[in-house]
């Protein structure tokens, strides 16, 4: 199955008409020389650019056979589930065979090919070229990637337009690096907040195993060939990314009551806190609490707290303030992914403080956090603003939209 455009000069319809319309492949070579990681080092082709291999990549065992990078050349991922994956090299090395090397003509800038060939635009129109037979495995080859009609100014305005591209992206970016700096500080700031506020108390305490005035268990998965446990389903079964919500109030996938009963599936209810007990991202150790009647898959764990003793909001917290050393428990289990069990659960300790004095705190912290949280969306959205111009800017400044030259003399 192919997607290639009916009417492929759409994405350039609107350059100017001094600018020259020809086809990708005669601004580019196509590299296709194969070489060994030992004599040129991996590299990764990322959302980022080209970089030195990421140590959470796939690793191949066909070492002897990846496609070499030279300085200068431009690599870009071919699926569909990669899209952005692109970038002009400024290092030598080797990637997979599954990436397209090209080492761009003297009729094209290198810095103007970067920002052309990874702005959305171009995205886009390189992936109505690709073919597949699922969405997700689509990809372009470079036969129909070759056939692409680029518009192009003339060399020393491509220049131009790369200088200018560099400038402001590079203002862009430092003004995002900064926000993302804030955001961290903020979120360390957060978590200090809470630490302190679940380990001082005015009265007594004591500090217990969560196990001995709680109930903790995990769920399971039904079998997706049984038709009766999934079609028509109205109960809602969560998953370890539940733990991603503040609040859990809905749910993505039902299963049957039926279901629930011949797979002995526990339920979950109003209050009762969900932690993540699998993964090496933040899932695991991870805690949320419940507001449905719910089951849950064995990825997840559910603790029902003994109401007399347990305020559900400041357990939340206070499990919280403990993720670290809850994940540190999975990371101990020697399993490659890292995993929690129930029993880990259960040791957990916590301070126990009257009801009246962990309301006190719930209230405390709703307050405190509410101002970090309010500040730390505001600098989340400057982010992403600022990602949103710096993707207009790109496809404008390539495609013409406006003439950066004039734009440089009254900035």
């Amino acid at each position: 199955m192919s997607n290639a455009a009916t009417s492929p000069m759409s994405w350039i319809a609107n350059t100017p008409s001094r600018w020259t319309v020809a086809p990708l492949g005669t601004h580019f070579d196509e590299r296709i020389e194969t070489v060994s990681d030992s004599d040129f080092p991996p590299l990764s082709v990322t959302r980022g650019g080209v970089v030195p291999q990421m140590e959470h990549v796939a690793k191949t065992d066909n070492n002897a056979h990846r496609k070499l990078v030279r300085i200068g050349d431009f690599a870009i991922n071919s699926r569909s589930d990669r899209k952005g994956s692109a970038g002009l090299s400024e290092l030598e090395g080797s990637v997979s065979v599954i990436y397209t090397v090209l080492t761009p003509r003297a009729s094209l800038n290198g810095r103007f090919a970067h920002h052309l060939l990874r702005s959305t635009a171009f995205q886009e129109e390189f992936y109505r070229w690709g073919s597949g037979i699922v969405a997700d495995l689509w990809s372009t080859r470079y036969s129909a990637m070759k056939r692409i009609p680029l518009a192009l100014p003339p060399c020393d305005e491509q220049r131009v337009i790369a200088d200018y591209l560099d400038h402001e992206t590079a203002q862009i970016d430092a003004l995002v690096a900064k926000q993302v700096e804030f955001i961290g500080l903020l979120r360390e700031r957060r978590v200090s907040v809470v630490r302190t506020e679940t380990s001082q108390f005015e009265g007594p305490y004591r500090i217990d195993k969560i196990g001995r005035s709680t109930k903790v268990g995990n769920g399971s998965t039904p079998k997706r060939d049984v038709e009766a446990y999934w079609t028509s389903g109205d109960v809602p079964w969560l998953t370890s990314s539940a733990v991603n919500l503040p609040v859990v109030n809905s749910a993505d996938q039902f299963i049957t009551e039926q279901a629930v009963r011949e797979c002995h599936l526990p339920v979950v209810n109003h209050g009762d806190l969900l932690i993540g007990l699998i993964g090496q991202g933040p899932t695991r150790g991870k805690t949320t609490i419940c507001r449905i009647r719910a089951t849950l898959s064995q990825n997840l764990a559910y603790i029902a707290p003994d109401k007399n003793k347990w305020l559900s909001e400041y357990l939340l917290w206070a499990l919280r303030a403990t993720y670290s050393e809850i994940r540190q428990k999975g990371a101990e289990s020697g399993a490659a992914q890292g995993m929690l069990n129930t029993d880990d659960i259960r040791r957990v300790r916590i301070a126990m403080p009257s009801i009246p004095e962990q309301k006190r705190i719930v209230a405390q912290l709703e307050k405190k956090t509410s101002s970090i949280d309010a500040l730390i969306a505001k600098a989340v959205e400057h982010v992403a603003l600022a990602k949103e111009r710096r993707v207009a800017l790109i496809t404008a400044a390539v495609t013409g939209q406006f003439d950066v030259r004039t734009a440089r003399k009254g900035a």
